[in-house]
């Protein structure tokens, strides 16, 4: 069958008729790529802009390149370029509906990622630089994750286009500050292709400290660590060589030997069969989380000449939590960095941010995040806020230095998952070194402060709307992720609207729900919207930020949780009810996360947040304002 035949296929049953726009969208939300892109090339390119979403247009492109790999195996260079022209013209389509909207989703930023690494595996260096410089004007920077895979791509672009100066300067900017990054798999990749453009500069010993910083970073993939052994074996020859060679420090000698037996025994089958392959890595991995609390370089310095593509050399420190070797302590402040955002996340940290200040209640604690989340912190005397991005930062001048970019809280979820029994205010609390009796006592109650300026708003909103003596319900409509959507809102809202008022809050414009008593607040900044909410009887929520605020006023709340658990993640919310659908779908909670689709279904969606009936979820709402009301009256009679 041929390449072409594949995509036609998905589609023949409805070659006769219109292409419903309704149901494209739903092939693409449930990741039916070849059916869409399939149908979409139908649509004549002027009514194109009618169907356009993120879901279909990146559907439509992760296809079409699947659609051009086929093409240039099978040698159809006329076919291949036709198609190659048919994914510019939808990337171009993807912008600008982006930016009409003045909404730039995830989904454009991965297919532009996707579209970019494909136009530099064709050679085309100038066209992948022009995706990438698309992709930061238009805002990728709202993903740290995506954003540190544009740098990296963006230095391996320069780089083939003989630009090693600029692709130098990219990747020791990444070495030099790892907090940008939050996926630490992508260290690997950063320091070995910053270590080629070392050489190509004739920075001979910085390529070669790069080679061991890359053993030495604490990461658990196997075959990095090979890549980096094998180059180390190609620099120096030969292993014994490594080993005698007086301008690598013991340390690193002895972490260049343990890589390479351990890749010269693995293809052994009393190595791999036996277990000790497992034990051999364990312990290999042990050493370098043990090496890491030094800051030796791996070679000796012989040298201070500096680069000369970046002025100067990446600083390399220590893992989180130890001060610098024969530096004064003094008072020097704590610094804590967290490069993407996550409300919910942000909030989930504050405790142990508390606790870590009543630790050491004489040093500064500075929290490098985005300036975007500034707000989520405003009036909390525990920290000092700095920008992440600000090139004076440098984790150097800190007694200690807590990096929360690559999540701890996620690592651990992903390793525990189905079964994780900790949520994350205590693993964010661990990761600061709260442990044993300190974490025991610990507030758990996320900290956030409501100034005097916003109760004076959000009082003045109740009384021009006649907003007091009512019971008013904050709902937040949506979760920043698919998955965690609860479908049924608007049937939810329309049962609330008939007896009680609503105050529905989202980040977006918020159509529909046109009821008398349902105010939309999709216009104010958050400190305001969340003062609003602070004023509410109850707030309805999926698993997102107003949960985790509400556990922080302690609001009545009521959450509807599904792939997460909610019992784990509202266990320090007295105030909290969740419903989820474990008794009757075993498999929640799965803990997936949005780029895994549902088990069950194959769809972003989850099936579980489906199945949470409206109607349930109402009588719930009532039962717990009518338990306030008792409440209430019991402490007014005492």
């Amino acid at each position: 069958m041929s390449a072409n035949s594949v995509f036609e296929s998905g589609f023949m049953l409805t070659a006769e008729r219109a292409v419903d726009q309704k149901e494209l969208r739903y092939m693409a939300f449930t990741g039916q790529y070849e059916k869409v892109h399939a149908l979409f090339k139908r649509i004549a390119p002027e009514d194109r802009p009618h169907y356009a979403n993120e879901y279909v247009l990146s559907e439509v492109i992760y296809a079409g390149i699947r659609k051009l790999h086929k093409l240039l195996a099978e040698a159809e260079e006329q076919a291949a370029d036709t198609e190659k022209a048919f994914i510019d013209a939808v990337v171009a389509l993807f912008i600008d509906t982006c930016r009409s909207s003045k909404s730039a989703p995830r989904e454009l930023f991965q297919a532009l990622l996707n579209w970019c690494q494909e136009l530099y595996d064709l050679s085309l260096p100038d066209e992948a630089l022009a995706i990438i410089e698309q992709a930061q004007h238009l805002g990728i920077d709202k993903f740290p994750d995506l954003q540190a895979c544009l740098l990296l791509k963006q230095a391996m672009v320069l780089n083939a286009a003989g630009h090693i100066a600029g692709a130098h300067q990219l990747l020791a900017r990444l070495a030099e500050k790892p907090y940008l990054v939050s996926d630490r798999n992508l260290l690997p990749d950063i320091l070995f292709n910053l270590g080629k453009t070392a050489l190509m500069t004739g920075e001979v010993r910085y390529y070669k400290t790069l080679l061991f910083r890359g053993l030495r970073y604490f990461y658990t993939g196997m075959e990095a660590r090979r890549v980096f052994c094998e180059q180390i074996l190609k620099t120096y020859r030969k292993g014994w060589q490594v080993l005698l060679s007086g301008e690598i420090r013991i340390p690193d000698r002895l972490l260049f030997a343990l890589h390479w037996l351990y890749f010269k025994f693995s293809p052994w089958r009393i190595f791999r069969g036996t277990g000790l392959a497992q034990l051999f890595r364990l312990a290999l991995l042990g050493y370098v989380y043990i090496l890491n609390y030094f800051s030796t370089p791996a070679v000796r310095p012989g040298s201070s000449r500096q680069s000369p593509a970046s002025g100067s050399q990446p600083r390399f420190t220590l893992r989180n939590g130890r001060p610098a070797a024969g530096t004064k302590l003094g008072q020097r402040p704590l610094l804590v960095t967290r490069t993407m955002g996550g409300i919910g996340d942000l909030l989930m940290m504050t405790p142990g941010l508390h606790a870590l200040k009543q630790r050491h209640p004489g040093r500064e604690i500075h929290l490098a995040i985005p300036r975007r989340y500034f707000s989520v912190f405003q009036h909390n005397p525990d920290v000092t806020l700095l920008e992440i991005e600000d090139e004076q930062l440098d984790r150097r001048d800190y007694y200690r230095w807590f990096n929360f970019s690559d999540c701890p809280a996620a690592r651990v979820e992903a390793l525990t998952a189905p079964k994780v029994k900790k949520n994350r205010i205590a693993l964010f609390a661990r990761a600061l070194g709260v442990r044993g009796r300190a974490l025991r006592r610990m507030d758990r109650r996320p900290r956030y402060f409501i100034s005097g300026e916003e109760q004076q708003f959000a009082e003045q909103f109740r009384r021009s709307h006649d907003l007091n003596g009512k019971t008013v319900i904050a709902v937040q409509i949506k979760a920043n992720e698919t998955y965690r959507d609860y479908p049924h809102m608007a049937q939810l809202v329309e049962l609330l609207a008939r007896q009680y008022t609503v105050l529905l809050f989202d980040g977006a414009p918020i159509e529909g729900f046109d009821y008398d008593n349902v105010f939309k607040i999709d216009h104010l900044p958050l400190r305001k919207s969340l003062a609003l909410a602070a004023t509410c009887n109850l707030i309805i929520a999926p698993d997102s930020a107003f949960v985790h605020f509400a556990g922080a006023l302690d609001i009545p709340c009521v959450a509807l949780y599904g792939p997460v658990d909610g019992k784990v993640r509202t266990a320090d919310y007295p105030n909290c009810t969740y419903i989820d659908v474990r008794r009757d779908l075993r498999c929640v909670p799965c803990w997936r996360n949005e780029q895994i689709p549902c088990k069950l279904t194959g769809m972003r969606g989850s099936i579980c947040m489906l199945e949470i009936q409206a109607g349930q979820v109402y009588q719930i709402v009532q039962q717990r304002l009518k338990q306030e009301r008792s409440d209430e009256t019991i402490q007014q009679s005492v």
